[in-house]
Protein backbone atom coordinates (compact mmCIF):
# COMPACT_ATOMS: atom_id res chain seq x y z
CA UNK A 1 0.00 0.00 0.00
CA UNK A 2 1.32 3.38 -1.16
CA UNK A 3 0.25 6.77 -0.75
CA UNK A 4 1.41 10.29 -1.54
CA UNK A 5 -0.32 13.13 0.58
CA UNK A 6 -2.29 14.67 -1.70
CA UNK A 7 -4.35 17.07 0.15
CA UNK A 8 -3.83 19.38 3.57
CA UNK A 9 -7.07 18.66 4.93
CA UNK A 10 -10.05 16.47 4.12
CA UNK A 11 -13.56 16.63 5.57
CA UNK A 12 -16.48 14.05 5.24
CA UNK A 13 -19.56 15.21 5.71
CA UNK A 14 -21.91 12.20 5.62
CA UNK A 15 -26.04 11.12 5.81
CA UNK A 16 -27.92 9.48 8.43
CA UNK A 17 -30.56 7.04 7.39
CA UNK A 18 -34.17 5.00 8.07
CA UNK A 19 -33.66 1.35 7.84
CA UNK A 20 -37.45 0.23 7.23
CA UNK A 21 -37.40 -3.07 7.59
CA UNK A 22 -35.98 -6.66 6.16
CA UNK A 23 -37.04 -8.53 3.38
CA UNK A 24 -35.75 -12.11 4.72
CA UNK A 25 -35.27 -13.64 8.37
CA UNK A 26 -34.92 -16.80 7.34
CA UNK A 27 -31.32 -17.74 7.92
CA UNK A 28 -31.88 -21.33 6.60
CA UNK A 29 -32.34 -20.02 2.89
CA UNK A 30 -29.32 -19.54 -0.10
CA UNK A 31 -29.96 -15.50 0.76
CA UNK A 32 -30.88 -13.82 3.94
CA UNK A 33 -31.91 -10.14 5.22
CA UNK A 34 -31.68 -7.63 2.42
CA UNK A 35 -33.88 -4.69 3.36
CA UNK A 36 -35.29 -1.25 2.53
CA UNK A 37 -34.21 1.93 3.65
CA UNK A 38 -33.77 5.71 3.41
CA UNK A 39 -31.36 8.22 3.26
CA UNK A 40 -32.44 11.36 5.09
CA UNK A 41 -31.53 14.94 5.54
CA UNK A 42 -30.28 16.35 9.09
CA UNK A 43 -28.02 14.35 11.77
CA UNK A 44 -25.07 14.54 9.78
CA UNK A 45 -21.82 12.97 10.95
CA UNK A 46 -19.19 15.20 10.15
CA UNK A 47 -15.07 14.31 10.69
CA UNK A 48 -12.11 15.80 9.17
CA UNK A 49 -8.27 15.54 9.03
CA UNK A 50 -5.07 17.38 8.28
CA UNK A 51 -1.58 18.11 9.25
CA UNK A 52 -0.62 18.54 12.32
CA UNK A 53 2.62 18.57 14.39
CA UNK A 54 1.96 15.27 15.91
CA UNK A 55 -1.01 13.41 16.49
CA UNK A 56 -4.04 14.61 17.80
CA UNK A 57 -7.88 13.34 17.78
CA UNK A 58 -11.15 13.90 19.84
CA UNK A 59 -12.52 10.42 18.86
CA UNK A 60 -13.09 7.68 21.34
CA UNK A 61 -9.98 5.76 22.60
CA UNK A 62 -10.63 2.45 21.10
CA UNK A 63 -11.11 4.28 17.74
CA UNK A 64 -7.88 6.39 17.60
CA UNK A 65 -6.15 2.69 18.48
CA UNK A 66 -6.90 1.39 15.87
CA UNK A 67 -6.38 4.38 13.53
CA UNK A 68 -2.83 4.10 14.74
CA UNK A 69 -2.49 1.03 14.64
CA UNK A 70 -3.06 0.96 10.62
CA UNK A 71 -1.31 4.02 9.86
CA UNK A 72 1.67 2.62 11.49
CA UNK A 73 1.44 -1.23 10.04
CA UNK A 74 1.14 0.74 6.74
CA UNK A 75 4.16 3.16 7.40
CA UNK A 76 2.09 6.24 7.11
CA UNK A 77 2.60 9.76 9.11
CA UNK A 78 1.01 9.80 12.92
CA UNK A 79 1.59 13.75 12.22
CA UNK A 80 -2.18 14.51 11.55
CA UNK A 81 -5.07 15.65 13.65
CA UNK A 82 -8.42 13.47 13.04
CA UNK A 83 -11.72 14.88 14.40
CA UNK A 84 -15.20 14.63 14.91
CA UNK A 85 -16.88 17.98 14.46
CA UNK A 86 -20.51 16.37 14.42
CA UNK A 87 -21.80 12.87 15.54
CA UNK A 88 -25.59 12.12 15.85
CA UNK A 89 -26.43 9.79 18.97
CA UNK A 90 -25.24 6.08 19.12
CA UNK A 91 -28.06 3.30 18.83
CA UNK A 92 -31.15 5.03 18.47
CA UNK A 93 -31.92 3.93 14.75
CA UNK A 94 -30.20 6.54 12.63
CA UNK A 95 -27.18 4.24 11.60
CA UNK A 96 -24.84 6.36 13.59
CA UNK A 97 -22.06 3.66 13.93
CA UNK A 98 -21.93 2.50 10.04
CA UNK A 99 -21.50 6.27 8.74
CA UNK A 100 -19.18 6.83 11.47
CA UNK A 101 -16.80 3.92 10.68
CA UNK A 102 -17.13 4.75 6.92
CA UNK A 103 -16.01 8.34 6.54
CA UNK A 104 -13.55 7.72 8.80
CA UNK A 105 -12.09 4.72 6.54
CA UNK A 106 -12.90 6.75 3.87
CA UNK A 107 -10.87 10.34 5.17
CA UNK A 108 -7.84 8.07 5.83
CA UNK A 109 -7.90 6.65 2.19
CA UNK A 110 -8.37 10.22 0.34
CA UNK A 111 -5.96 11.94 2.66
CA UNK A 112 -3.31 9.57 2.38
CA UNK A 113 -4.30 8.99 -1.53
CA UNK A 114 -3.79 5.18 -1.02
CA UNK A 115 -4.29 3.05 -3.63
CA UNK A 116 -6.59 0.34 -2.10
CA UNK A 117 -9.33 1.34 0.51
CA UNK A 118 -8.54 1.55 4.18
CA UNK A 119 -10.30 -1.34 5.74
CA UNK A 120 -9.43 -0.15 9.38
CA UNK A 121 -12.39 -1.42 11.54
CA UNK A 122 -13.08 -4.78 9.37
CA UNK A 123 -16.65 -4.31 9.45
CA UNK A 124 -19.81 -7.09 8.51
CA UNK A 125 -23.02 -5.29 7.70
CA UNK A 126 -25.96 -7.54 8.46
CA UNK A 127 -27.67 -4.47 6.25
CA UNK A 128 -26.57 -3.31 3.20
CA UNK A 129 -28.46 0.28 3.40
CA UNK A 130 -26.03 1.91 5.81
CA UNK A 131 -23.07 1.46 2.97
CA UNK A 132 -25.26 2.49 -0.15
CA UNK A 133 -27.03 5.41 1.75
CA UNK A 134 -23.31 6.76 2.38
CA UNK A 135 -22.33 6.34 -1.16
CA UNK A 136 -25.39 7.01 -2.72
CA UNK A 137 -28.26 8.46 -0.78
CA UNK A 138 -32.10 8.08 -2.02
CA UNK A 139 -34.35 5.21 -1.57
CA UNK A 140 -32.33 1.96 -1.05
CA UNK A 141 -33.43 -2.07 -1.48
CA UNK A 142 -30.81 -3.74 -0.37
CA UNK A 143 -30.24 -7.46 -1.73
CA UNK A 144 -30.68 -10.29 0.30
CA UNK A 145 -26.97 -11.65 0.35
CA UNK A 146 -24.93 -15.08 1.11
CA UNK A 147 -22.71 -13.43 3.39
CA UNK A 148 -22.33 -10.52 5.59
CA UNK A 149 -19.42 -9.01 3.43
CA UNK A 150 -21.85 -8.27 0.60
CA UNK A 151 -23.49 -4.91 -0.37
CA UNK A 152 -25.43 -4.92 -3.29
CA UNK A 153 -29.00 -3.15 -4.25
CA UNK A 154 -31.87 -4.29 -6.35
CA UNK A 155 -33.47 -1.19 -6.27
CA UNK A 156 -32.01 2.21 -6.03
CA UNK A 157 -34.18 5.37 -6.58
CA UNK A 158 -34.68 9.36 -5.87
CA UNK A 159 -37.44 9.72 -3.35
CA UNK A 160 -39.84 12.32 -3.61
CA UNK A 161 -38.98 15.65 -2.23
CA UNK A 162 -42.26 16.49 -1.45
CA UNK A 163 -42.71 13.80 0.61
CA UNK A 164 -41.73 14.61 4.09
CA UNK A 165 -40.62 12.24 7.18
CA UNK A 166 -41.90 13.79 10.98
CA UNK A 167 -39.19 11.76 13.06
CA UNK A 168 -40.30 11.04 16.78
CA UNK A 169 -37.25 10.40 19.53
CA UNK A 170 -37.11 9.51 23.01
CA UNK A 171 -34.46 10.00 24.99
CA UNK A 172 -35.37 7.37 27.51
CA UNK A 173 -35.19 4.24 25.45
CA UNK A 174 -31.29 2.81 23.23
CA UNK A 175 -32.19 0.37 20.56
CA UNK A 176 -30.29 -3.16 20.58
CA UNK A 177 -26.90 -3.06 19.88
CA UNK A 178 -23.37 -5.05 20.24
CA UNK A 179 -22.94 -8.51 21.36
CA UNK A 180 -27.14 -8.32 22.29
CA UNK A 181 -28.29 -7.92 18.80
CA UNK A 182 -25.78 -10.32 17.15
CA UNK A 183 -27.33 -13.22 19.83
CA UNK A 184 -30.77 -12.09 18.78
CA UNK A 185 -29.76 -12.76 15.79
CA UNK A 186 -27.97 -15.63 16.22
CA UNK A 187 -31.17 -17.41 17.79
CA UNK A 188 -34.20 -15.95 16.03
CA UNK A 189 -35.26 -16.85 12.56
CA UNK A 190 -38.47 -16.50 10.28
CA UNK A 191 -39.68 -18.67 8.23
CA UNK A 192 -43.33 -17.28 7.09
CA UNK A 193 -42.47 -13.61 6.44
CA UNK A 194 -40.38 -13.84 3.48
CA UNK A 195 -43.06 -13.89 1.00
CA UNK A 196 -44.85 -11.44 2.45
CA UNK A 197 -42.16 -9.07 3.05
CA UNK A 198 -41.18 -10.61 -0.32
CA UNK A 199 -44.31 -9.31 -2.33
CA UNK A 200 -44.85 -5.74 -0.68
CA UNK A 201 -41.46 -5.39 -1.37
CA UNK A 202 -41.87 -5.85 -5.35
CA UNK A 203 -45.48 -5.41 -5.53
CA UNK A 204 -45.82 -2.49 -3.44
CA UNK A 205 -43.17 -0.69 -2.22
CA UNK A 206 -40.97 -0.11 -5.85
CA UNK A 207 -43.78 0.54 -7.90
CA UNK A 208 -45.52 3.26 -5.37
CA UNK A 209 -41.91 5.00 -5.70
CA UNK A 210 -41.44 4.85 -9.21
CA UNK A 211 -44.99 6.29 -9.67
CA UNK A 212 -44.96 9.05 -7.18
CA UNK A 213 -48.36 6.66 -5.55
CA UNK A 214 -47.89 8.23 -1.86
CA UNK A 215 -51.44 6.14 -0.63
CA UNK A 216 -49.79 2.82 -2.24
CA UNK A 217 -46.53 3.26 -0.50
CA UNK A 218 -47.98 4.61 3.14
CA UNK A 219 -50.09 1.62 3.51
CA UNK A 220 -47.77 -0.72 2.06
CA UNK A 221 -44.65 0.52 4.11
CA UNK A 222 -47.00 0.38 7.25
CA UNK A 223 -47.75 -2.82 6.52
CA UNK A 224 -44.34 -4.07 5.74
CA UNK A 225 -43.10 -2.47 9.50
CA UNK A 226 -46.20 -4.13 11.44
CA UNK A 227 -44.59 -7.71 9.62
CA UNK A 228 -41.40 -6.85 10.86
CA UNK A 229 -42.06 -5.60 14.32
CA UNK A 230 -43.38 -9.38 14.78
CA UNK A 231 -39.99 -10.56 14.42
CA UNK A 232 -38.65 -8.23 17.34
CA UNK A 233 -41.68 -8.93 19.41
CA UNK A 234 -39.40 -10.96 22.03
CA UNK A 235 -37.24 -7.80 23.02
CA UNK A 236 -40.22 -4.91 22.24
CA UNK A 237 -43.40 -5.52 23.16
CA UNK A 238 -45.39 -3.90 20.22
CA UNK A 239 -44.62 -2.55 16.78
CA UNK A 240 -42.42 0.51 18.63
CA UNK A 241 -39.49 0.13 21.53
CA UNK A 242 -41.30 3.43 23.12
CA UNK A 243 -44.95 2.66 24.14
CA UNK A 244 -45.15 6.52 24.21
CA UNK A 245 -44.07 6.74 20.83
CA UNK A 246 -46.47 4.03 20.00
CA UNK A 247 -49.38 5.91 21.54
CA UNK A 248 -48.52 9.15 19.36
CA UNK A 249 -48.30 7.49 16.33
CA UNK A 250 -52.00 5.26 17.11
CA UNK A 251 -53.46 9.00 17.05
CA UNK A 252 -52.07 10.31 14.05
CA UNK A 253 -52.64 7.32 11.71
CA UNK A 254 -56.20 7.70 12.93
CA UNK A 255 -57.17 10.66 11.10
CA UNK A 256 -54.46 10.76 8.09
CA UNK A 257 -52.84 8.96 5.71
CA UNK A 258 -49.49 8.32 6.59
CA UNK A 259 -46.33 5.67 6.54
CA UNK A 260 -45.71 4.99 9.89
CA UNK A 261 -43.09 2.57 10.98
CA UNK A 262 -39.55 2.74 13.48
CA UNK A 263 -35.94 2.90 12.41
CA UNK A 264 -33.95 -0.34 12.69
CA UNK A 265 -34.22 -1.53 16.75
CA UNK A 266 -34.94 2.58 17.60
CA UNK A 267 -36.79 4.14 19.23
CA UNK A 268 -36.63 6.83 16.61
CA UNK A 269 -39.44 6.04 14.32
CA UNK A 270 -41.40 7.61 11.54
CA UNK A 271 -44.59 9.43 10.07
CA UNK A 272 -44.23 9.77 6.72
CA UNK A 273 -46.69 12.51 5.11
CA UNK A 274 -47.73 13.61 1.11
CA UNK A 275 -47.87 17.44 1.64
CA UNK A 276 -47.31 20.74 3.08
CA UNK A 277 -51.15 20.57 3.30
CA UNK A 278 -51.50 17.47 5.64
CA UNK A 279 -47.77 18.18 7.38
CA UNK A 280 -49.42 21.36 8.50
CA UNK A 281 -52.74 20.02 9.88
CA UNK A 282 -50.69 16.95 12.11
CA UNK A 283 -47.90 19.26 13.18
CA UNK A 284 -50.05 21.18 16.02
CA UNK A 285 -51.85 17.86 17.20
CA UNK A 286 -48.09 16.32 17.67
CA UNK A 287 -47.33 19.38 19.28
CA UNK A 288 -50.28 19.16 21.72
CA UNK A 289 -49.42 15.47 21.70
CA UNK A 290 -46.19 15.29 22.74
CA UNK A 291 -45.92 18.18 25.46
CA UNK A 292 -47.95 15.82 27.24
CA UNK A 293 -44.05 13.93 27.79
CA UNK A 294 -41.06 15.20 29.29
CA UNK A 295 -38.98 12.24 27.37
CA UNK A 296 -40.37 13.08 23.31
CA UNK A 297 -39.46 14.92 20.29
CA UNK A 298 -39.75 15.69 16.77
CA UNK A 299 -38.44 16.85 13.81
CA UNK A 300 -39.39 17.13 10.01
CA UNK A 301 -36.77 16.21 7.73
CA UNK A 302 -36.90 15.35 3.48
CA UNK A 303 -34.69 12.77 1.67
CA UNK A 304 -31.65 13.35 0.70
CA UNK A 305 -31.06 12.38 -2.79
CA UNK A 306 -27.40 12.20 -2.91
CA UNK A 307 -24.29 10.31 -1.14
CA UNK A 308 -21.43 11.83 1.20
CA UNK A 309 -20.29 14.84 0.64
CA UNK A 310 -16.52 15.28 0.52
CA UNK A 311 -14.15 18.59 0.34
CA UNK A 312 -10.53 18.75 -0.13
CA UNK A 313 -7.81 21.80 0.69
Amino acid sequence: MTSSNAFKQVNIETNSRLHLGFINLNSSTPYVYGGAGLTISGHPTIVNIKKCKQFESNLPKDITKKILTFLKKNHLSILIRIECIHRPENHIGLGTGTQFTLSIEELITKFYALKVKANIFNRRFRSGIGLNSYVKGGFIIDAPKKDLSQNKTVFHSKFPQAWKAILLFDNQKKGLHGKSEKKFFANNSSHNLRMKLSDITLNELIPSIIYEDFNIFAKSLTKFQKLNATFYSKVQKSIYLSNDINKIIKKISKKFTVGCGQSSWGPTSYIFVNSKNDLNEILPILDTSISMYNNLSYEVVSAKNNGRKLTYK
